[in-house]
């Protein structure tokens, strides 16, 4: 049963309808607005959380990408290192040449002037293998080859034992010692080989 009446015309019960619905979305409204604005506002603060531990842990691995890039460095350094104490041995294991001719020098000086070296060939100086096939007469890596003319055989004995006494040969071999007469006087053409 009614109690009272509603004398108000039909539109101004409209509008009154009408403002309560627009004030009830209204609050719906306002209540997902301010969901939305939370969140958000949350995923913000997660964001800055984020990137403040991203940059403490870039503060953190900047030290270690100097020393990866110092490690890097030092391991150049040590390859060229390595590279300049190869080329340093080498220089160190090369013969000298001079050493060689005084050697020969003072084995030939040995003899009094009996004897003297026409021809010294040299086959690889600097060879640090020694020479596989001692039977072959070819020339073999690391070796000199003297070829001289002396007055008589002890003499070039005394040349050959001369070179041995010099201890700069691993092996001193005599190849060969002919007689030939010459304006009547006997002179022997030697060849002796030595390897290095």
């Amino acid at each position: 049963m009614k109690v009272a009446i509603n004398l108000l015309p039909p539109v101004y019960r409209r509008q009154r309808l009408i403002r309560r619905r627009v004030l009830e979305w209204s609050v719906v409204l306002l209540v997902v607005l301010s969901a939305i604005c939370a969140a958000r506002g949350y995923k913000l603060r997660e964001f800055q959380g984020l990137e403040r531990q991203l940059q403490a842990a870039s503060r953190e691995s900047r030290p270690a990408k100097v020393m990866l890039g110092q490690i890097t460095e030092m391991r150049t350094q040590i390859e060229r290192l390595n590279h300049h104490q190869a080329i340093a041995q080498q220089l160190e294991q090369q013969r000298q040449v001079l050493a060689l001719l005084g050697a020969v020098s003072e084995a030939a000086r040995q003899t009094r002037g009996k004897l003297h070296v026409t021809d010294c060939r040299v086959v690889d100086l600097q060879a640090t293998e020694v020479a596989q096939q001692r039977s072959n007469n070819k020339s073999q890596a690391g070796t000199v080859t003297l070829l001289g003319v002396a007055l008589d055989s002890p003499t070039v004995v005394e040349f050959h034992d001369g070179l041995v006494r010099s201890r700069l040969f691993a092996d001193v071999k005599l190849i060969k010692s002919n007689e030939h007469n010459q304006v009547g006087t006997a002179l022997y053409d030697y060849e002796v080989r030595c390897e290095l």
